[in-house]
C-alpha cells in the first residue's frame, strides 16, 4: 500500500492533516466546554445584583403579597433566560424563593456562601438532580453583612446543548476542510510524483540507449531544477554518444588505411611480390605509415589527457615573440622546400604572456605547419602579433585553397579534413586542429580562423588562424 511515493506522501500527508484536525479539536473542545462554563457564570454574577436589589428591597421595604408575586415573576424570568433554577436563601439558610421546587440547600453550600464566598461547582444539589448540574452561589450583603445567598443551578445538557452546537459548527467546518485538503494533498501528491514518473521513465529509456529523450517540466521547484539538469545531461550524453561513435568511425577509417598499406606492402615484400631493389623504398613507405599511427596514437592520448579533469597547464612569463621565432626556425627547410616567403609583423621587440609554453609551441607548430601545407608554392605566409585589451593577437595567414564557409563549421572537429579527396594532406589525421582549440580553451582565449576570396588575376585564397593569449 505505501510503496509508492504517491501513496507515502498522500497518507503521511493525511495522517499529519488528521492528528492536526483531532489536536485542534481536542483543543477546542476544551476551550469551549471552559468558555461556556465562564459564560454561565458571567451571567450568574451579573444576574446577581439585579436579583440581590430586589430580595434586599423585598425583605426590608415591602413584605406585601403583590411585591411577592413581581419578585417571583421577575426571579423566572431569569430563570428562563440563564436556563437555570434559580433559589435564594435567607440569613438562617432557609429557602426564601425558588424557581423550582426545592426546599432545601446543601448545608455545606450554604456555609460557603453565608460566609461571603462565591461557589462554582458541579453537584448533585442535595441528590435534588439526578444527574451532576453546574452551581454558582453568591451571597447577598446589605450594610456590608451577609443577608443570605442565591444559587443558579444549570443542568449540564442544557450547557451541553449549547456546546454541541458549537462543536457542530467545528465538526463541519473540520469534515469541509478535510474533504478539501484531501483533494489538494492528493493533487499536490501527483503533482510531485508524476515528475518523478516522468524521470524514471527517461532515465530506463537512456538506460537503453534511446539518448534522445528529453523531459517536459516547467515547474520552478527542486523537481523542475531535476528535470532541467536532467535534460542538460541527456544532452551531453547524447553528444557524448555522436561523438565515441563518430569518434570510434574515424579512427577506424583513420587505421584502416595505414594497417592496410603497411600489412599490403609487408606482405609484398615477404613473398617476392615487389623486387629486392624496390624493397628500401616500400619499406620507408611502411616507415612513414608507422611513424604516422605513433604520431596519431599519441596525439589522441594527449587530446584525452586535455579532456580530462586531472589535467593541469604548466603556467608560466615568456616572450611570445620568441616563441615565434623559434618555431619558424624549426619550420625553416618545409619553408623553402614550397619557396615560400615569409612576411613577420611583430608591434613590439618583446611581448610577454602568461601561458603554458610547451603548449602554445604545440599550437604556433601546428598553425604555421598547415599554413606551409596548404599554401601554393611561391606565395606568402603572413605572421602578425601584436597587443590590444589587455590581451595578445597571434595571427598566422596563407596563401591556397582557403576553406569553405561550410569546411569552416567543422575543421575544429577531430579527424576533419577540409576536401577530403583532393588535399593535400595526405599523412594528416585530422587531430591538429581539434588539439590547437582544446589547448586555448584550456587557456580560456579565443581562437577562430578566416578565409577570404581569392585575389583577381589569382586562384589563391588567404586564410588566418587568430588565437589570443594573456598579457603578462
Amino acid at each position: 500500500m505505501f510503496k509508492s511515493i504517491l501513496n507515502r506522501l498522500f497518507w503521511t500527508n493525511v495522517a499529519i492533516l488528521l492528528l492536526v484536525m483531532t489536536s485542534v479539536s481536542v483543543a477546542m473542545t476544551a476551550f469551549l466546554t471552559n468558555y461556556v462554563s465562564s459564560r454561565q457564570y458571567d451571567l450568574a454574577v451579573k444576574t446577581s445584583s439585579s436579583i440581590e436589589y430586589l430580595t434586599v428591597l423585598l425583605q426590608i421595604e415591602s413584605n406585601d403579597f403583590r411585591s411577592q408575586q413581581i419578585y417571583n415573576s421577575t426571579l423566572a424570568s431569569w430563570a428562563h433566560l440563564l436556563d437555570s433554577d434559580i433559589t435564594v436563601i435567607d440569613s438562617t439558610g432557609e429557602v426564601y424563593a425558588s424557581t423550582s421546587d426545592i426546599k432545601r440547600v446543601p448545608p455545606r453550600l450554604i456555609t460557603e456562601v453565608l460566609s461571603g464566598n462565591t461557589v462554582s461547582t458541579r453537584d448533585y444539589f442535595g441528590n435534588y438532580y439526578d444527574s451532576k448540574v453546574f452551581i454558582v452561589g453568591i451571597p447577598i450583603e446589605y450594610n456590608n453583612q451577609i443577608a443570605g445567598g442565591m444559587f443558579f443551578n444549570t443542568q449540564l445538557p442544557n450547557m451541553h446543548n449549547t456546546l454541541f452546537e458549537l462543536m457542530n459548527m467545528l465538526l463541519i467546518s473540520c469534515i469541509v476542510s478535510i474533504l478539501f485538503a484531501f483533494i489538494f494533498v492528493y493533487l499536490q501528491s501527483r503533482r510531485i510524483t508524476a515528475p518523478i514518473k516522468d524521470i524514471n521513465r527517461a532515465v530506463m529509456n537512456i538506460a537503453s540507449g534511446k539518448f534522445s529523450q528529453r523531459l517536459k517540466v516547467n515547474t520552478p521547484d527542486e523537481i523542475g531544477q531535476l528535470a532541467s539538469s536532467f535534460n542538460y545531461m541527456a544532452a551531453s550524453l547524447e553528444h557524448l554518444e555522436e561523438m565515441r561513435s563518430q569518434f570510434i568511425s574515424d579512427v577506424s577509417h583513420e587505421l584502416r588505411t595505414p594497417m592496410t598499406s603497411i600489412s599490403g606492402f609487408v606482405e609484398g615484400i615477404l613473398d617476392g611480390t615487389i623486387p629486392p631493389e624496390r624493397q628500401k623504398e616500400y619499406l620507408q613507405i611502411v616507415l612513414d605509415e608507422t611513424r604516422r599511427l605513433t604520431k596519431m596514437t599519441n596525439d589522441m592520448l594527449e587530446m584525452t589527457k586535455m579532456n580530462s579533469s586531472e589535467y593541469k597547464l604548466d603556467v608560466s612569463k615568456f616572450d611570445i615573440n620568441e616563441l615565434m621565432r623559434l618555431c619558424i626556425i624549426q619550420m625553416e627547410q618545409k619553408i623553402s622546400d614550397k619557396n615560400l616567403e615569409l612576411d613577420v609583423h611583430f608591434t613590439a621587440e618583446t611581448l610577454t604572456v602568461i601561458a603554458d609554453k610547451d603548449a602554445i609551441r604545440r599550437v604556433i607548430l601546428n598553425i604555421l605547419d598547415n599554413a606551409v601545407k596548404f599554401s601554393y608554392e611561391n606565395t606568402k605566409i603572413s605572421i602578425t602579433i601584436y597587443a590590444a585589451d589587455g590581451k595578445a593577437y597571434i595571427s598566422i595567414g596563407n596563401f591556397g585553397i582557403g576553406i569553405s564557409d561550410e569546411e569552416m563549421k567543422n575543421i575544429f572537429d577531430r579527424f576533419y579534413k577540409t576536401d577530403k579527396s583532393r588535399s593535400s594532406d595526405k599523412k594528416g589525421a585530422g587531430l591538429g586542429l581539434s588539439m590547437v582549440k582544446n589547448i586555448i580553451n584550456l587557456h580560456k582565449q579565443q581562437l577562430w580562423a578566416e578565409s577570404s576570396g581569392a585575389k583577381e588575376g589569382s586562384q589563391a585564397k588567404f586564410t588566418k588562424f587568430t588565437f589570443t593569449l594573456e598579457l603578462a
